[in-house]
């Protein structure tokens, strides 16, 4: 029988981590769910400590410290029991069965495949992220310049595309939601635990063997809960991105075009989080 653990990191989540963690464990496809407690409000700690006596499939591991999402997933990772990993935003809820699907949309044989869910938001459209296209420097910054909204350039993110009828493989896929084997983790050294927050994921998938997008597979995202400063959460994503073309554009050429290219991004990614502020405090 197939065994699943669910792996969830939290730090300041805020209420919506609880109605998470009751979907997770909603599904009985789920063996268990192992929640990396990254600092949270004593109160929060109480509140999840009561609910672990009751719930036997809940474990919670503390750190003690914000360590990132990357190194959070990889302490869960190494606590597992499970032959699958499903990493789990804690502010995301998923359907009941959604694991199950993710879980036999891997390809056989393929031990470092990801699987990724169909993320919904509030709205109940899905979400930019869900799937993605791979990850270039233009693709980036047409992205964050909005160039991409104009028809200059294809956008990163695929969610505007029809959707398709049986799992697809794509370029990269969301951290908020997807499935890999345990092995197959393990292999690939896990998340780059370089990356604090955003990205991750993305270097993640450039590692895979494959990458598939599962439309039927939903997850339900929240989203935005940390209380965290929306410039300090951008500000760690231009560092990220910057971080991953580094990497990957290996050579002199490479090199000198990330280098040429990174104040062009880093300035599009913050613009585009200042214009978010001021167009969210007019609506107030």
């Amino acid at each position: 029988m197939t065994s699943i653990s669910a792996i969830m990191v939290s730090w300041h989540t805020g209420p919506v981590l609880f109605d998470a963690i009751k979907a997770v464990l909603a599904d009985p496809d789920i063996t268990e769910l192992v929640l990396i407690d990254h600092e949270n409000p004593p109160a929060v700690r109480k509140m999840l400590d009561d609910l672990a006596r009751d719930q036997t499939r809940l474990r919670i591991v503390r750190t003690n410290k914000n360590l990132g999402f990357g190194r959070g997933c990889n302490i869960g990772a190494a606590h597992a029991k499970s032959d699958f990993l499903f990493f789990i935003n804690p502010d995301a809820e998923p359907d009941t069965g959604a694991a199950r699907r993710l879980v036999a949309a891997l390809p056989p044989g393929e031990i470092t495949a990801i699987a990724g869910a169909r993320i919904l938001g509030t709205d109940g459209r899905e979400q930019s992220g869900s799937r993605r296209r791979e990850l270039t420097l233009w693709r980036a910054f047409a992205t964050f310049s909005g160039l991409a909204r104009l028809g200059l350039a294809r956008p990163f993110g695929m969610e505007n595309d029809a959707l398709p009828e049986a799992p697809l493989r794509v370029g990269a896929v969301s951290g908020a939601a997807f499935v890999m084997a345990k092995p197959g983790f393990d292999q690939l050294g896990g998340f780059d635990e370089g990356y604090f927050l955003h990205v991750e994921d993305i270097d993640l998938c450039r590692r895979a063997s494959s990458v598939w997008f599962v439309p039927d597979a939903i997850v339900r995202h929240v989203g935005g809960t940390s209380g965290a400063s929306r410039f300090a959460v951008e500000l760690e994503k231009a560092r990220s991105f910057l971080r991953y073309f580094w990497k990957f554009n290996t050579g002199a050429a490479g090199r000198m075009t990330t280098i040429v290219a990174a104040p062009f991004l880093f300035t599009a990614i913050m613009l585009r989080a200042l214009i978010s502020e001021i167009t969210g405090l007019l609506r107030r």
